[in-house]
């Protein structure tokens, strides 16, 4: 979803302005203003610059966030494989355990990293790596600082998400921006 989206032939570019929002399985990303490249009518590569941010649901109260500067996503058979953020990338990572069947969060790490590389499964975070030396705290869940659970620009856009193709032309009032109108 965006408020302006373009698209060239000559370099098969799509350009989303204006609180552009893009959702990949249970991932959330967004940006100042996002770049789609595609490689015979295939998704390709997702740039995400300026303010690049990417949240994930966990449960019903807590969200993975990552952000950074640049956002860089890679595509495998038209699905988020993997991303790239840099410039001051943050986090926050729920650990979870598995026992017995169910999982449970144990823990949230808080870490902050020039280079961030997040792996995506299933249209699921997968893992989270730190590309350069992070400077991480892995709190107990019970312990952890209410204001390292979410980072500065936390937005979770969900009720913008479209249900079907048809659903892409609802009108979703942007927070910060008029809603559009019929003359």
């Amino acid at each position: 979803m965006c408020d302006t989206l373009i698209y060239a032939e000559t370099d098969s570019m799509i350009r989303m302005f204006h609180e552009p929002v893009l959702w990949s399985g249970k991932d959330q990303i967004t940006g100042d203003h996002i770049r789609i490249a595609l490689v015979d009518g295939h998704v390709h590569r997702l740039y995400a610059d300026g303010n690049a941010f990417m949240t994930s649901l966990v449960d019903s109260i807590h969200f993975d966030q990552v952000v950074g500067t640049t956002m860089t996503g890679f595509f495998v058979n038209n699905e988020l494989d993997h991303l790239i953020t840099e410039g001051n990338a943050r986090t926050v990572y729920y650990a979870q355990e598995t026992q017995d069947s169910v999982k449970r969060i144990v823990g949230v790490n808080r870490a902050d990293c020039s280079r961030i590389l997040v792996r995506v499964a299933d249209g699921e975070v997968s893992s989270v790596s730190f590309l350069t030396q992070p400077d991480a705290v892995l709190y107990p869940l019970e312990k952890a600082p209410t204001e390292e659970l979410m980072l500065p620009g936390f937005t979770w856009r969900q009720q913008e998400r479209p249900i079907d193709r048809a659903d892409i032309q609802r009108k979703v009032p942007t927070p910060g921006l008029p809603l559009w109108k019929d003359p």
